[in-house]
């Protein structure tokens, strides 16, 4: 299954607020197709807000969403979903459910609603399912499957709608270690077979460090920094993010640089 080329989505001084409340303050990110970027930033700062208005979930009260050139808030739905695919954080889905018709539901936006199931939507299931290592899980239902299992299978919900953009909010939390770079190696697999635009929020900085071409640095609805790991992970920047003291330490093995904690910040 090869997507269609990734349209290019971005945001043009996009705010949000919620009652008095500033989540998001004039962010402006262009998002380069093809590439995979990963949002930062201490609880609350608004990466969450930021990508669920990208994903058309959160709607902003100024500025604009773009998709390849349109006002996002103004496409029909089902031409966003099948262009578009977002994960939010703690997705819910019927008691029941079975890994397969979790699945099956991503092709929802290629499918009118009097059109009959067809060997194409299922060669598409069959090879998301193959394409997270899923397949032999296809009739357990998600109750009964572990934290990384569940995760796997949503993203091979979102890759069933065939988009060329996939925004993933938090996708690796309440997993441990070995779960977290499980779902990480499968999203730079998905990126590296198929060139799919990525967006990830994460909150483990070197696991950002280490899968994104670029990393967005955020604090109290701003951006603070932009461009690539070595650029924004610096002890300089991390502090003025985080209010974090650290060291910043070479990866010997990826050369991507990796964040050591050493205590919060003075005043």
């Amino acid at each position: 299954m090869t997507p269609p080329n990734s349209p290019l989505l971005e945001a043009r001084d996009v705010s949000v607020r919620f009652g008095a409340t500033s989540a998001v303050s004039g962010v402006s990110l262009s998002l380069e197709p093809g590439s995979i970027t990963a949002i930062i930033g201490p609880n609350g700062c608004g990466k969450s807000t930021l990508l669920r208005a990208m994903g058309r979930l959160a709607s902003p009260d100024d500025g604009v969403v773009l998709l390849d050139g349109a006002s996002i808030a103004r496409l029909p739905t089902r031409e966003v979903a099948r262009t578009l695919g977002i994960l939010p954080q703690s997705p819910q889905a019927p008691e029941g459910m079975t890994v397969a018709d979790l699945v099956s539901r991503g092709r929802d936006p290629h499918r009118r609603w009097y059109d009959q199931w067809s060997s194409a939507d299922e060669t598409v299931v069959a090879d998301c399912l193959a394409r997270t290592g899923i397949s032999d899980l296809a009739d357990r239902q998600l109750d009964s499957l572990s934290g990384g299992q569940r995760q796997r299978a949503w993203i091979a919900m979102v890759l069933a709608q065939g988009t060329g953009i996939l925004l993933l909010d938090e996708p690796t939390t309440f997993l441990d270690v070995v779960h977290q770079l499980d779902v990480l190696e499968l999203v730079r697999d998905l990126h590296s077979e198929q060139a799919i635009t990525i967006v990830m929020v994460l909150h483990d900085l070197s696991m950002a460090a280490r899968y994104a071409d670029r990393l967005v640095a955020m604090r109290d609805g701003a951006v603070v920094a932009d461009g690539t790991p070595h650029e924004v992970v610096t002890a300089e920047t991390l502090r003025a993010v985080f209010e974090l003291e650290c060291e910043v330490i070479t990866d010997p093995r990826t050369g991507r640089p990796i964040v050591v904690p050493i205590a919060r910040a003075q005043p």
